[in-house]
């Protein structure tokens, strides 16, 4: 995996990453889905999942990022389908969640920076 940080068009730069994630479609007594996250922003993140999600769907993620041992739950709604790749779009219910993703991202582009393989 590159640790460099991609610009895809999008608003706010992506990061590669590779985590496992939990979804959860309906209400609180729907399962839990297992996803793996495949590139992540402030504004949302992309996932690999078996589940059937489609375009403009809500859904629960409960995601603990790399370095971190603090779970969150955090809304997104679906804003892309591919055959097991879905693109989600954050809805932060405050500005703790919106701060809490982004200064999580600043630390990593920060260690990006220092890091000797970012100059590839």
């Amino acid at each position: 995996m590159t640790n460099k940080v991609y610009d895809f068009g999008y608003r706010a730069p992506r990061f590669p990453a590779d985590f496992r994630l939990f979804l959860q479609i309906d209400d609180l007594h729907s399962v839990w889905l297992d996803a793996r996250c495949t590139d992540l922003s402030e504004d949302g993140l992309a996932i690999e999942s078996g589940a059937s999600l489609e375009t403009g769907m809500v859904v629960t993620l409960i995601l603990t990022l790399p370095g971190t041992s603090i779970s969150r739950r955090i809304a997104a709604r679906v804003t892309n389908c591919r055959v097991n790749s879905y693109g989600l779009a954050f809805i932060f219910s405050s500005q703790l969640e919106q701060s809490y993703m982004h200064e999580y991202l600043d630390s990593r582009r920060s260690a990006l920076l220092r890091s000797p393989e970012s100059s590839d």
